[in-house]
């Protein structure tokens, strides 16, 4: 027995002792520094190829993939390149593995960063491009190698150029305030460049929003108020206008579309930069939105899928210019660009060809020398071929994209003007900007968050639905005896099981949604209350207290600000109206219309409570807050109860917390006939998310693009080129003027509101007495007065 055990020892050490010399051997070495090239290799290009695919998903796989490989591979290129500079062992392979990498590292369009911080890196990352340069190139001189000097210096230019490339991209996206600044003086007095009111938003006739310009000419003068103008000739400035007038059958309305959301794209991006909308408050704007994107066909709807289309592409284009290289693709110079592509697609061919070539040495000291394996050239050609083929795919997809054909657009409308159209260059630009319609492309997630309080709640007891919590609730006691005061609001032990309640699965964005927002938004003509005008649309101005009641002991300023209360308020009463009862009959389809649209939009809102409060109005700490009490609440409440319902039914009514208010706010709710109760609740969400939209955390929305998106960013950039940026401000003036003067004062309302609410009112409650054929009680002077 002690024999077999003495056998299995020294098997043990034989076999340790000969992985550890052939580890450190001249063959070992060489494939140690082979399998970090090819790691590296991976990972570079798994971000060439699925860089992108992170803003359609919320996948944790995805998202962590994305990030593991962004981030290991700049430390696997510098580790590796470094491996072959110290080595003692020189293959003759090493220059075109450390080509390679450089130029992988250079070469993805799809990601240049994986976060809006990335960006501001750029004396880092230029530092870190230049180590790799010198790394490289040490490794070229100091390695005897077939391939010919002159061949591998004259690629790594090229390889530099690219990575030069990358690091402008991100340059591009943190510092392009030029670009915006000349945006926001141009829309500062574009009103003015049709004619006073000879503009028509239908046809886009007197609409000059930018599409493309030549970048360099343009100054800044005292003659203009210091404001950036262009200098160019009329004929290279391509905006809205000239691009709806071009009736040539090559310009599909689907490529106009495109260029149309890379104009407001460009009237978007000013916010992050910190310029002002001017045009927001000009008539001519509110006409562009109300009377041209939500304008309606000859069946007198309003073609909402195409509104979010148009949405979505300008918050593609948003996405790439900050994440991806294809924005300085666009405004520098493509045949650069081309002619870089094509030269190193060529070079690295003719490296893949001559790897194979019969003078394949290691070299190990003077004396040494071992021949290059089978497997060495064979991975050595597969990683130079994936090169090219990257090279030669990214040049043509580029046509493909929204930018290529915003590209072609332009160009062609330039030839159209000049009368030089027909190359057979141009032709196949056209091809390919119609391989893929845009109209079929999906560039975020078409889902929605669910967070449902109510049923989310962990209130079973059950031992075995708690044990999960153990180890959360050692972790939470750490912190605890460690005293971490200001941990403690979150991470309180005793209430561990609240926290570990996780939301619902996120659904498709149902059709219903869209078309309730839209026709909503068409309705009040961007004059939106916190849910108050569509209450007394309804005729339930019994209900506005639930607008005004406020839980916050704040300034007047946070609590108009945030609005969690009322959230909160009305989610619970959303989720106990849903609860079947013996009452409930057969559900219309009408009445299933308006509880999907309430339901859906009422979790989504708290998700976003959850998951995205710096989105929302007000401080995301003071939401996260009153968020966490108010389930901590709902969980002590919901423990105890074997019937939810039942228990909601017994409790008195109070005001005194949020929850209370919920539990008030249902019962008179199912006072109400169910019909009409739904209706209630869906046009009282409906308005509260167009309510809450408005924000100027410019960069938390851009980041969460590159995240999968959320709907609120959708809404929020549509609101934008409504003219509407907050929640104070009036809409645009001489469409107030037009309403008829209120009879009554509401209280409640910011003062930069003015009168909006009473003017609301009376535009919602006239079609009500229209169909009807009565007055409506809302409007009774005593009721509205009641508005605080």
């Amino acid at each position: 027995m002690g024999t077999s055990n003495h056998t299995v020892v020294d098997y043990s050490l034989v076999w340790s002792n000969r992985t550890k010399d052939f580890w450190k051997s001249p063959r070992g070495t060489v494939i140690r520094i082979e399998v970090l090239v090819v790691v590296a290799a991976i990972a570079l290009l798994f971000l060439a190829v699925f860089g992108s695919q992170r803003r359609r998903s919320r996948n944790f796989l995805v998202q962590k993939g994305i990030l593991g490989a962004f981030t290991l591979s700049s430390s696997l290129v510098t580790y590796t390149l470094g491996s072959m500079q110290s080595s003692a062992v020189k293959s003759s392979m090493y220059p075109l593995w450390a080509i390679s990498l450089y130029i992988l590292f250079g070469c993805a369009n799809s990601i240049t960063s994986y976060s809006l911080d990335d960006n501001d890196q750029f004396m880092r990352l230029l530092f870190q491009c230049v180590i790799y340069l010198l790394y490289v190139f040490l490794i070229i001189i100091t390695t005897t190698s077939p391939f010919g000097y002159f061949l591998a210096c004259c690629l790594l230019i090229i390889a530099y150029l690219k990575v030069a490339q990358r690091l402008w991209a991100g340059r591009l996206a943190s510092n392009s305030f030029n670009l915006s600044k000349l945006v926001a003086d141009f829309m500062d007095q574009e009103h003015t460049n049709s004619n006073g009111s000879s503009y028509d938003p239908a046809t886009m006739r007197g609409y000059h929003y930018l599409v493309d310009w030549p970048l360099v000419e343009s100054k800044l003068g005292a003659g203009t108020s210091y404001a950036t103008v262009i200098t160019a000739d009329a004929a290279q400035v391509i905006d809205i206008e000239r691009i709806w007038l071009c009736n040539d059958m090559s310009i599909s309305s689907d490529l106009k579309d495109t260029c149309l959301s890379f104009s407001l794209f460009h009237l978007l991006r000013r916010r992050f930069f910190g310029f002002a909308c001017a045009e927001s408050s000009q008539p001519k704007t509110h006409d562009f939105f109300f009377k041209g994107l939500l304008s309606k066909n000859e069946d007198g709807v309003i073609d909402y899928n195409r509104v979010f289309r148009l949405i979505e592409v300008e918050l593609a284009f948003m996405y790439d210019f900050f994440f991806t290289k294809y924005a300085l693709l666009y405004y520098g110079s493509k045949k650069a660009s081309t002619t870089m592509s094509l030269v190193s697609a060529t070079l690295v061919l003719i490296l893949a060809c001559l790897s194979s070539t019969p003078v394949r040495k290691i070299y190990f000291k003077p004396q040494v020398s071992l021949e290059t394996t089978t497997a060495d050239v064979i991975i050595t050609a597969l990683l130079l071929v994936c090169i090219a083929l990257l090279e030669l795919l990214q040049l043509l997809l580029y046509w493909t994209t929204i930018w290529g054909r915003v590209s072609f657009v332009c160009q062609y409308i330039r030839e159209q003007t000049l009368d030089t159209r027909g190359s057979c260059c141009m032709r196949f630009k056209e091809i390919l900007t119609k391989t893929t319609g845009v109209s079929n492309k999906q560039y975020y997630r078409d889902r929605l968050g669910q967070y449902c309080l109510i049923s989310s709640i962990l209130y079973d007891p059950n031992p075995s639905k708690a044990m999960h919590c153990l180890p959360i609730r050692i972790l939470l006691k750490f912190f605890q005896c460690l005293n971490v005061v200001t941990l403690y609001p979150y991470f309180d032990p005793h209430n561990a099981i609240d926290y570990v309640a996780k939301p619902g699965k996120p659904i498709k964005l149902p059709a219903q949604v869209k078309e309730a927002l839209v026709q909503f938004l068409e309705r009040s003509q961007g004059i939106l209350t916190n849910g108050e005008s569509s209450l007394v649309s309804n005729r339930a101005c019994h209900l506005l207290w639930a607008c005004r009641q406020l839980h916050l002991g704040t300034s007047c300023l946070q609590k108009r600000e945030n609005q969690s209360h009322l959230i909160l308020t009305w989610h619970i009463a959303t989720c106990y109206s849903n609860v079947p009862t013996d009452e409930d009959s057969t559900v219309g389809e009408e009445l299933n219309l308006h509880l999907v649209v309430a339901i859906i939009l009422s979790r989504y809102c708290v998700y976003l409570m959850d998951s995205a409060p710096k989105l929302l109005p007000g401080h995301h700490y003071d939401t996260s807050c009153v968020f966490s009490e108010v389930r901590k609440e709902a969980g002590r409440f919901l423990r105890s109860a074997e019937n939810r319902y039942e228990a909601m039914k017994s409790l008195p009514e109070s005001t005194e917390t949020i929850f209370q208010s919920g539990v008030k706010l249902v019962k008179q709710l199912q006072e109400m006939e169910k019909g009409t109760r739904w209706k209630v609740l869906a046009d009282f969400w409906t308005e509260l998310l167009l309510y809450i939209a408005p924000s100027d955390n410019v960069k938390e929305h851009i980041q969460l693009l590159a995240n999968g998106g959320e709907f609120i960013t959708h809404l929020w950039a549509l609101l934008t080129h409504a003219g509407i940026l907050d929640r104070g401000q009036r809409n645009v003036v001489d469409i107030e003027n037009a309403l008829p003067a209120p009879t009554t004062r509401a209280t409640d309302q910011p003062a930069t509101h003015g009168n909006s609410l009473q003017r609301m009112v009376q535009q919602q409650v006239n079609p009500v007495q229209n169909v009807r054929g009565t007055p409506n009680a809302c409007t009774a002077p005593s009721e509205v007065e009641g508005i605080e």
